[in-house]
């Protein structure tokens, strides 16, 4: 049986009657209504966390923007103030890393004071698994069940780390539950993080900051948390289905990289009809001619060369490094069109004409048998 638990995260909002909120990202005039819903003003910290080897506290957070200096002079341990703090600055996300000092964290923000729980790492854990990272929301739980099944099976995949971005049809224990007798997988993490998932958007202008921070975030997260040790991460969503030549796994590929990553490209699978959606990953038997692409994913090794040098986004890790020299001439992956929840507001129309691709029924079936 695996070891799998719900981690819930730490981290906190602002009180905006305390006199302090986050900024936008973009001017004044510059803000649709649906950029304003959204954005996210109040988070001040996702979670904390005290690093394995004890010595320091590692705090991800939105980008603190206007927030970083009244954080930084009011950041107390143990009543005191604190020095010496690290803050790293990319695109969507900002990680401080401060001394592991004695007694209870804290920051005056404003006319309040807010105390930031610490919680322990998860780091042992995962050291030296290949690794599965995801997002979830509310996808059916036998959808999970069956992407790590497969990725087990077919990658000799042994850890899992979810990040639930507050699921409400299913208490997170019932999901933990369905994972743990997986045969093959050893361990497994799922992180509460019931925070604002942010604007769909890209940014407006050369050098905004994206306003979507939680998604960056959470991989960088986990990145520094659970999966610091691991020996590879493949990061896919549920509705994508890594393939390639038999023989060789995504992360034996990954690990034979001088730079320590692989860059897989995608295309869009497709039940029989849309009739069929929402769909099983393995009722995806079909594709288009020409086989119509989607967005790359990526297998990284902690501590390899392009993880030592660039930040986790869900697309795109290492930049020229990535585009140049990680590109993988086998492995694909299959974004399964009817495996949604439909969350996102607009998708491609069902394409009107589909070709059977027996290749994916010997993949099923041999990789995601059904159970009995």
């Amino acid at each position: 049986m695996a070891e799998v638990s719900v981690v819930p995260l730490t981290g906190f909002a602002l009180d905006p009657a305390a006199g302090l909120v986050r900024d936008y990202t973009r001017p004044e005039g510059n803000r649709p209504e649906k950029y304003l819903e959204r954005y996210d003003r109040l988070t001040l910290v996702y979670d904390a966390f005290r690093s394995a080897d004890g010595r320091q506290i590692i705090l991800n957070a939105p980008p603190m923007l206007n927030l970083w200096a009244p954080f930084k002079a009011g950041l107390r341990a143990g009543g005191q103030p604190v020095i010496r703090i690290k803050r790293h600055v990319w695109k969507r996300t900002d990680q401080i890393r401060i001394p592991a000092a004695e007694g209870a964290l804290s920051v005056n923000m404003g006319t309040r004071t807010y105390d930031i729980p610490v919680r322990p790492a998860q780091t042992d854990r995962f050291t030296g698994l290949n690794c599965l990272l995801a997002l979830n929301k509310n996808n059916a739980i036998a959808w999970v069940r069956d992407w790590v099944r497969y990725n087990v099976n077919r990658h000799g995949a042994e850890g899992v780390v979810l990040i639930d971005n507050g699921s409400d049809t299913y208490p997170l224990e019932d999901l933990a539950d369905a994972l743990r007798d997986i045969p093959g997988l050893k361990q497994g993490l799922i992180y509460s993080a019931p925070f604002p998932y942010g604007p769909t958007m890209a940014a407006s202008r050369k050098g905004e900051r994206n306003p979507r921070f939680f998604q960056s975030t959470m991989l960088n997260l986990a990145r520094s948390d659970a999966l610091a040790g691991a020996a590879a991460v493949l990061s896919v969503d549920i509705d994508e289905i890594v393939h390639g030549p038999e023989g060789r796994t995504i992360f034996e590929v990954t690990r034979a990289n001088p730079l320590g990553m692989t860059t897989v490209l995608g295309f869009w699978g497709y039940p029989a009809s849309e009739a069929e959606i929402p769909a099983l990953q393995r009722d995806h038997r079909y594709r288009t001619e020409p086989n119509k692409k989607c967005n790359r994913k990526w297998c990284i090794v902690p501590g390899g060369i392009i993880d030592r040098l660039a930040v986790w986004d869900p697309h795109q890790v290492g930049g020229l490094l990535q585009n140049l020299f990680t590109v993988s001439k086998d492995f694909r992956h299959m974004h399964c069109r009817g495996t949604t929840t439909g969350w996102k507001t607009t998708r491609k129309p069902f394409p009107t004409e589909l070709h059977h691709d027996p290749a994916l029924d010997v993949m099923w079936e041999r990789y995601l048998p059904p159970e009995t």
